[in-house]
């Protein structure tokens, strides 16, 4: 069915419509719209119940649709009441009955045979030592070594003092004071922006927050296609000169959320929206580059994010399912497969996770994170993100709060695996875990692991032909008013063997934590043995290993916290606001080619800018450069195009920064 039946209407946004050409920099008068408006269908339509989609261009812009404005409308019908589904599984086993009375006593038995001999006794103790006897003669001294190979082609360490917003090639010095560079023919650098914020908004404040998360792009039109979730909108912004982006159209989404963009090789453009309230089914729409709408199919509940298989031919929607916020409403996670390879006649597939239910107790000990007040496996399980293989063959789905991933078969529709990411031991690392000791303070925590938790996904076929997974690890926890899994460090019952001191607000007392599952109590009596705290502070690549389990090949261990250091400015962190939550928090990432290499490009959401990576050699990436870029807040989610399809034949990173409401251009400059 589209929706439950106790939902009375659902209201969802699409626009559509033509292609009309605005300009960005005026009022939102100035701003030509198409708008969508969901009615309730007739009975007499839909007897089930659903939505009528009446499309049209706002002419008056009254935010409203004019019965004399409505160019297209479209009917989307509930489906009707299911066959009855397979009866349960049996239930739990019974109490063991009483014992019975004791039979009567046997008669006794033959002797046994005699018992092995004793264990040896202890040893005596030693005796005193002996005299010392006389040094021997010095010996021939032996033939020279062989010359050592040369040293790694460094340019020098220079002092990180801030004076540039763009340090180029550098690589973290062991001293934590310096950085390293190598040498290099080109820097990426901001060389355009737009501001999808409504004018008079200053850049970085709240009131901007919210008008730029997620970017597609087009080659053949050369348009960008952001969401703008202030406004339910998608604006689509003319890329012909990167330098000086505009607004070509701004497609709004009346009475549903976009929540997500992307455009496939043959300028479809799918969208992912939510309905209010977010535990009803949500929508994936689909428009032509001119905001021109194709077509919709249901969803699950809270499409979060959509993407493209690689040829094209079918869109994936992450259904993260989240519960309402006294958390007794606890949609299902899912994943919607929708087949586009004829737009005439859009269908969509439903993928859950309900088979796993019964098999809880195996994920559990398994590291895979299940802990919702009374929920089952499908309930629990919140679909994030999702990254493609390269052959299509299948699509890894990220569960942040779960610390998993499933993997998704593409010829067969089905989850054919769930996999638990693990701790990150920071005892084998340094970290400023506190936001209270005054400064910069690096230290291993002895006790003290990390959730890896990715937010985005995204993956990359390596020189060896295999498919390897780049993820963001952000870290993220459940709080909301009826139930919360959050506490900090100084009100958790720590054992006193493993902190034999306690902990304070100087080093790791205001750290958040986990109370879920009882995570950290390794032995069971009750305490917390290790800390187990949100996200990895890093970033990560993985890959499917011969047996199909997903192994993790690096990791950036704590060159990102080390790297912002360097600069204090480049971290809010460092000036004490975000060491005792999850630091820089990587979110967004995505990687492209150039110049012959493959590059990873990681958008550090509470530290602001990008990090840019070389991950041609999966197993041994280093760190090329950091763009921090001034205006630019909150880096969210980014798109890279490459030199072919690019507008100046130059590869693009289109950033979308979420606090700021801006987009940002990133190109490399010779």
């Amino acid at each position: 069915m589209f929706n439950n039946k106790t939902i009375s209407s659902i209201l969802i946004m699409i626009m559509a419509a033509s292609v009309l050409s605005g300009c960005f920099g005026g009022s939102d008068e100035d701003v030509n719209t198409s708008l969508v408006d969901l009615q309730p269908a007739s009975t007499s339509a839909c007897p089930d119940g659903g939505i009528l989609i009446l499309v049209g261009l706002d002419e008056d812009n009254s935010g409203t649709l004019d019965a004399d404005e409505v160019s297209v409308t479209q009917t989307l019908c509930n489906g009707s009441d299911g066959s009855d589904g397979q009866d349960g599984q049996d239930g739990d086993r019974g109490p063991i009955g009483s014992t019975g009375p004791s039979g009567e006593q046997g008669p006794q038995g033959e002797p046994g045979e005699e018992g092995a001999r004793g264990a040896t006794g202890l040893r005596g103790s030693t005796g005193a030592t002996g005299a010392t006897g006389a040094t021997g003669a010095t010996g021939a001294t032996g033939a020279t070594g062989a010359t050592g190979a040369d040293g790694e082609d460094l340019v020098h360490c220079l002092a990180g003092d801030g004076a540039a917003d763009e340090l180029a090639l550098v690589e973290y010095c062991p001293d934590s004071t310096t950085i390293r560079a190598y040498d290099s023919s080109y820097t990426w650098s901001l060389v355009g922006s737009f501001h999808s914020a409504p004018i008079g908004c200053d850049m970085g404040e709240d009131e901007c927050e919210g008008y730029a998360e997620v970017p597609a792009y087009d080659a053949t039109s050369q348009r960008a296609f952001v969401v703008n979730a202030e406004d339910s909108s998608v604006d689509i912004i003319d890329m012909s000169t990167p330098s000086t982006p505009t607004l070509h159209h701004r497609l709004i989404i009346s009475n549903g959320e976009p929540n997500s963009v992307a455009v496939n090789s043959n300028g479809l453009v799918g969208v992912a929206v939510a309905v209010d309230p977010k535990q009803n089914n949500g929508l994936a729409m689909f428009f032509d580059v001119d905001g021109t709408l194709i077509g919709s199919v249901p969803a699950g509940a809270l499409p979060d994010m959509i993407t493209f298989t690689n040829d094209g031919t079918k869109a994936l929607v992450a259904n993260e399912g989240e519960p309402n916020d006294d958390y007794d409403i606890d949609p299902v996670g899912s994943v919607t497969i929708v087949d586009v390879s004829d737009t005439a006649s859009l269908t969509a597939t439903q993928v859950g996770f309900t088979s796993f239910n019964s098999q809880m107790a195996t994920l559990e000990a398994s590291g895979v994170r299940i802990f919702g007040p009374n929920a089952t496996v499908a309930q629990d399980l919140e679909p994030e993100y999702i990254a493609v293989a390269g052959d299509d063959s299948t699509a890894t789905i990220v569960m942040q709060e779960n610390n998993a991933v499933a993997t998704l078969d593409l010829s067969t529709n089905t989850i054919t695996g769930i996999h638990a990411l693990g701790f990150k031991d920071y005892s084998t690392m340094s970290f400023d875990l506190s936001d209270r000791d005054d400064g910069v303070n690096f230290q291993s925590w002895e006790n003290v692991k990390g959730m890896y938790q990715p937010d985005a996904m995204t993956s990359f076929v390596a020189g060896d032909g295999a498919t390897y997974y780049v993820s963001a690890n952000e870290g993220d926890a459940r709080d909301y008013d009826g139930y919360s899994e959050e506490e900090r460090a100084e009100d958790l019952n720590l054992d006193a063997t493993s902190f034999p001191n306690g902990v304070s607000d100087a080093d790791l007392g205001r750290l958040k934590t986990t109370t879920a599952d009882d995570c950290g109590d390794t032995d069971g009596d009750g305490d917390v043995d290790f800390i187990c705290s949100y996200g990895a502070r890093s970033f990560s690549i993985w890959e499917y290993d011969s047996t199909g389990d997903f192994v993790q090949v690096w990791d950036s261990g704590d060159e990102v916290e080390q790297l912002m250091a360097v600069n204090g400015r480049w971290i809010n962190g460092y000036t004490g606001s975000r060491n005792d939550d999850k630091g820089s928090e990587p979110e967004g990432v995505i990687t492209g080619e150039f110049a012959g290499r493959i590059l990873a490009f990681v958008a550090l959401e509470r530290s602001g800018g990008v990090m840019i990576y070389d991950v041609t050699d999966p197993a041994q990436p280093f760190f090329e450069q950091y763009v921090y870029m001034h205006d630019h807040v909150s880096p969210e989610a980014m798109v890279f195009v490459s030199g072919a399809d690019s507008p100046n034949g130059a590869p693009m990173l289109i950033v979308a920064n979420e606090v700021s409401g801006t987009v940002a251009i990133l190109q490399p400059l010779m």
